[in-house]
């Protein structure tokens, strides 16, 4: 994507998958109850690129705004939102939000720049936005942009950064949504028994049931019959078959959930693997014990596992 003529990078930051909010209406704080007020707004996941920019010393907010709307328009996006401060933060005429850096710091949850948006640009009187998207084509996810740009003040000038009163900063996004591409990948037997030994336990991803219910599918064989060979190789081995599951939905009926698959596993490995049921040991744990947050998607299918746990 092409930048205003004169443009510095302060910095540049790119995630394979991310979330991006976008903001869709003004940023109200509601003095009476000391809350913000619901705002609509886009969630949207996918590669996030973000560039926060220093615009040549010449420029104005309105000129970067155009400037970035007119050329992707012509690569075929939409506006979906605009707004402007109208040169006063906590106007009426501000179209944004009613205070300094309200909107900055409720529209931008990730990748933000210590000193640029948490005091340079918030600190803004003159700021602009705009949210742009181009629908995808030939299978490929939908393309979205967000530009805010801000006129600095002189109280939050940065002169060892070039950031002179008035110097026009901009910060753009464009987030390319596609679906999280799952990296979890089975475990051979010589893997488990190395992890096992070396740590106690190893996490399984390639055990999978009914969505909500206890029944092993077809996909979970290869996984179990490793699992098998482990046991065989290792003729002394005890283990704990524990369930685990993310944190949506009520903790207890997880727990009863996690129980349920832990024992349809041992029950599968006995009667159809020919292990001794006396080697192996079900629990369910429910989501007492992540394995990484579940505030994502990816986080949550992390959490979403069987694990063995060595008993002697």
């Amino acid at each position: 994507m092409k930048r205003v003529e004169g443009s510095i990078i302060l910095r540049a930051t790119t995630k394979k998958f991310d979330a991006q909010q976008i903001p869709l209406e003004r940023v109200v704080f509601d003095y009476e109850t000391q809350k913000f007020k619901d705002w609509k707004r886009l969630k949207v996941e996918g590669t996030r690129h973000t560039v926060f920019y220093r615009l040549p010393k010449d420029a104005t907010t309105l000129e970067t705004l155009r400037s970035y709307q007119n050329e992707l328009k012509e690569a075929g996006f939409e506006v979906l939102h605009e707004g402007y401060s109208g040169g006063t933060a906590g106007g009426e005429s501000n179209t944004l939000d009613n205070g300094y850096g309200r909107f900055l710091d409720q529209a931008y949850e990730n990748e933000k720049d210590y000193d640029l948006q948490q005091y340079t640009m918030p600190g803004a009187e003159d700021f602009r936005f705009t949210a742009l998207k181009k629908a995808g084509e030939n299978g490929a996810g939908d393309i979205y942009v967000t530009i805010f740009c801000c006129a600095v003040t002189d109280s939050w000038k940065a002169p060892e950064k070039g950031i002179l009163p008035d110097t026009v900063l901009a910060r753009v996004d464009m987030i390319e949504t596609k679906a999280l591409q799952s990296r979890m990948v089975e475990v051979k037997a010589e893997e488990m028994e190395k992890l096992i030994n070396s740590t106690g336990r190893v996490a399984l991803y390639g055990i999978y049931f009914d969505f909500n219910k206890d029944t092993l599918t077809k996909n979970s064989d290869t996984a179990l019959l490793e699992i098998q060979k482990l046991m065989q190789a290792d003729t002394k081995l005890k283990v704990l078959v524990v369930g685990h599951t993310d944190n949506v939905g009520d903790f207890e009926l997880n727990r009863d959930l996690s129980n349920r698959r832990a024992a349809a596993v041992v029950k599968a490995l006995v009667e159809r693997y020919g292990l001794a049921k006396d080697r192996l040991l079900a629990f369910g744990c429910s989501s007492a014990s992540p394995a990484a947050p579940n505030s994502n998607d990816e986080g949550r299918a992390k959490n979403r596992r069987v694990e063995l746990v060595r008993l002697n």
